[in-house]
Order: C-alpha cells, then sequence, then structure tokens
C-alpha cells in the first residue's frame, strides 16, 4: 500500500488546513489515536483502527468509536509506548505502506514531540522511519538515512533545518541559501533557518541520521 495516514491527538490548532478544508479528498486509509479517532468520525471518516489509553476522552466517546470503528484497541494508561508508537507500529503490521502520513505529531506536550522526534533511534522503527513524514499547520519533518537527497520546496513554508539528531559525518548542503561543507559532529546541531533559492535543495551525508524539517511563522 502506497500511503496510510494517523491523526493523533495532538490540539487541532495544530493541524494543516487540509484537515480542516479536505480532509475526504485526502488519498489512503485513516488510522486515529485517542481523541484523533473522534476528530475523524466528525468529519466522516471511519478509521480502519483507533488505538490508545483513551484517557482524554469519556465513556460514551469511547463506546461511540468502540461501535463505529473495524478495529478498536484501548491500552492501559500505565504503558511502555505512547498512543503514537502503538498506531505507527499496528499501521506497520497491517499495511506496511510506502508513506506515513502523521498528522498532530508536533503540538501539545514536549514530551510527546521528543518521542516522535527520535523514533529513528528505536531500533522498532529502524527499517520505516524514513518513511514517516510529519505533518501539521506550521511544520513537516521527514527523515534520511545516509546518502545524498534532494529535497523540494513544499508550498507555503518559508524555511527549512537540517538536523542532525545525533552524531553526524561529512554533512553538505550543496546549493541551500547558506550552504554547509563536510561537517562533522558528536552531537545533535539544528541548521536552523535556512531557506530555497530555488525549488529544490541537494544535501548528503556519510552517517548519522538526519531530520529535515520545512516551516513557516505562526500567525
Amino acid at each position: 500500500m502506497k500511503r496510510v495516514n494517523i491523526l493523533l491527538g495532538g490540539p487541532e490548532s495544530e493541524y494543516p488546513d487540509e484537515l480542516s478544508q479536505s480532509i475526504k479528498a485526502i488519498p489512503g486509509p485513516w488510522v486515529g489515536a485517542d481523541r484523533g479517532g473522534l476528530h475523524l468520525l466528525a468529519n466522516g471518516i471511519i478509521p480502519e483502527i483507533v488505538i490508545g489509553d483513551f484517557d482524554s476522552i469519556g465513556k460514551k466517546e469511547q463506546k461511540l468509536l468502540r461501535d463505529n470503528v473495524p478495529d478498536f484497541e484501548k491500552f492501559p494508561p500505565e504503558k511502555d509506548d505512547t498512543d503514537s508508537e502503538l498506531c505507527l507500529l499496528a499501521v506497520r503490521e497491517k499495511f506496511n505502506p510506502q508513506e506515513y502520513y502523521v498528522y498532530g505529531a508536533t503540538g501539545g506536550r514536549i514530551d510527546h514531540f521528543l518521542v516522535n522526534l527520535f523514533l529513528p533511534y528505536d531500533p522498532r522503527f529502524l527499517d520505516f522511519f524514513d518513511k514517516l513524514y510529519f505533518k501539521a499547520a506550521t511544520n513537516t519533518i521527514r527523515f534520511f538515512r545516509p546518502g545524498r537527497y534532494t529535497i523540494y520546496h513544499e508550498n507555503s513554508m518559508q524555511y527549512v533545518a537540517f538536523v542532525n539528531l545525533g552524531p553526524v559525518t561529512h554533512l553538505n548542503l550543496f546549493d541551500a541559501k547558506y550552504k554547509l561543507k563536510d561537517f562533522s559532529a558528536g552531537h545533535p546541531i539544528s541548521w536552523a533557518s535556512n531557506e530555497f533559492v530555488k525549488g529544490t535543495i541537494d544535501f548528503s551525508f556519510e552517517s548519522g541520521i538526519v531530520a529535515v524539517i520545512q516551516s513557516k511563522d505562526k500567525k
């Protein structure tokens, strides 16, 4: 399967416009985490799976999900994984898609966001972390393995950051506004507020994991 969409329980204020303006036009099946499942039902979409401890919604709302969603999976609040981790693992097992579009992953609680940001270092996500695409109103995030890549300027985003999440070797930014040549470090660094000078940027690195974040200021 090409694409699966995952809606987490982050604040709706951080959802991109497509979730409020044209959610039914988004291709692929949906999976909801906790309150994300309710948002999908309210917008006429029946998710394939809803997962979570559901500690943020009441029994009537839980019953609504249980009665309408084919696969309702409730976990105790005292668990090792966050709802986002549970969703991603369930999608991997059921669909094994080429792309995981994840909405609601970057807003709300910072500790939950950091779990999502550091997913590439969890061995369970090692074989598919570079298929994850976090999309929010003012930020998108993709993860990259060592290699050479071309990224494309996303509509409405003003800035681009290259973030080595841990040690990195021989990082090069070839044609961004601010270039970088053969950079190596043993600790994380966010090369923030860079910009496109054309429609694409080429970059490369030899070891490590790099997150590419495209963003814009919130109005």
